[in-house]
């Protein structure tokens, strides 16, 4: 309990012995009853001794701003008077009055006194609202996208694959006549690999934090990864490959180039199904795009779009909210740079995840052990794979303004 609190109490107590103790005496009560009820109240305590408590709990009550009058709950209108004060005043005469061979009572008055408010109590207690939650961050999708492969240990962190070679690939059949020799194809694949990449985060902590702030150890291992997971998905949009960097989806798609096609006002809403065309023309028994994928703005932007008459359009391959375009998610990522815009068959790609997965360990570094001192460390290995005979399936709008201009032309 705090000073406050506990100077409350005491008077609290001591009011309510008091008040007992004042209508014994009113009620004309007998001297041994009173001296038994004053032994039984204060605990063997003289009268003396009760009266100097009293003054002592006046004197803090004062010394930490409190008004002993207010402390008393639910009090009567009749009894707001500050009794402690007016006892203290009458202090000898009262002890005359219960210590003489005959029953006196001393009596006095109660004069009538400001009221006692909220605003007179000098406090610091509130409520305290312990509620932890957690820190901003954009949200997260690519990882959503591929479907996930898990890698058994002592594979050396490679991912070795069979792809066909497109280069040299040739499909050569033909209407033979009779007596001629058949067309021949060619055909060829070659065998390719990809490493794992590392993704990791770490924060130092003292030992006395980690046991005496638990709660919010326990909020720095979510927040460790958390960062990993950011950095992750991050990677799979823009790694370009390089050093211990991912390859990421924006690396890896080809880039789309727009052509007349004689449109006007030409917007996302048509944009879409030209990329739909450009996949799955010629491909379509194995490329079917099924996301879109651009930021929040661009989005609002073919929403928000009206006619001459401010009526919103809405052409009718496109869903009431216009989350699906042409039979296409739209998926909101906020990590797409402006303008930009990637579509895809998410069908096409895996992501390749290291045995250990997740891992979060403790260790020491430089002096922290002699300091107290140790790190947790956050770690993810992983990667993603589309494979060269895979990457028609998605395309990259590297300008949407430019690609719509183009269209109109």
């Amino acid at each position: 309990m705090t000073e406050l609190e506990l100077a409350q109490k005491r008077a609290n107590d001591l009011n309510a012995k008091l008040d007992e103790f004042k209508s014994m005496v009113e009620a004309k009560a007998s001297k041994e009853d009173i001296s038994a009820a004053i032994g039984k109240a204060f605990e063997g305590k003289t009268l003396s001794e009760v009266m100097n408590s009293i003054v002592e709990v006046k004197e803090l009550a004062e010394e930490i701003g409190l008004q002993v009058g207010e402390l008393k709950n639910a009090r009567k209108e009749s009894q707001k008077d500050n009794l402690l004060s007016v006892i203290k005043e009458n202090h000898d005469a009262t002890v005359k009055a219960v210590k003489s061979n005959r029953m006196d009572v001393h009596e006095f008055n109660v004069s009538a006194k400001a009221l006692a408010t909220v605003s007179a109590v000098t406090s610091t207690r509130s409520y305290r609202d312990n509620e932890l939650v957690p820190l901003d961050a954009r949200r997260m999708v690519m990882g959503d996208l591929w479907r996930h492969v898990s890698i058994g240990k002592d594979s050396a962190g490679t991912i070795v694959y069979i792809d066909w070679d497109t280069a040299t690939t040739a499909r050569a059949a033909a209407s033979v006549a009779e007596g001629v020799a058949f067309p021949e194809s060619t055909v060829a694949w070659e065998e390719k690999s990809i490493t794992m990449k590392k993704i990791g985060d770490t924060i130092p902590v003292t030992e006395e934090f980690v046991v005496d702030q638990s709660r919010f150890a326990g909020e720095i291992q979510m927040f460790l990864s958390d960062n990993v997971e950011l950095a992750l998905d991050d990677q799979l949009l823009n790694g370009d490959g390089t050093g211990a960097e991912l390859l990421g989806l924006d690396a890896t798609a080809p880039v789309f180039t727009p052509v007349n096609r004689g449109l006007t006002d030409a917007t996302v809403y048509d944009l879409i199904p030209i990329l739909r065309e450009t996949i799955v023309f010629g491909k379509g028994n194995k490329f079917q795009p099924n996301f879109v994928m651009m930021n929040l703005t661009e989005i609002n932007k073919y929403k928000l779009e009206k006619d001459a008459n401010n009526n919103y359009i809405m052409p009718p391959f496109v869903s009431a909210n216009g989350g699906i375009i042409d039979g296409i998610t739209v998926i909101e990522n906020n990590n797409v740079a402006a303008n930009v815009l990637y579509i895809g068959d998410s069908r096409y790609g895996r992501i390749y995840d290291a045995a250990e997965g997740y891992s979060l360990s403790v260790g020491y570094t430089g002096t922290q052990f002699t300091q107290d001192i140790k790190t947790l460390k956050a770690r993810k290995r992983t990667c993603l794979l589309i494979k060269d005979s895979e990457k028609p399936a998605y395309l990259k709008v590297a300008s949407i303004s430019a690609a719509l201009t183009a269209l109109e032309i």
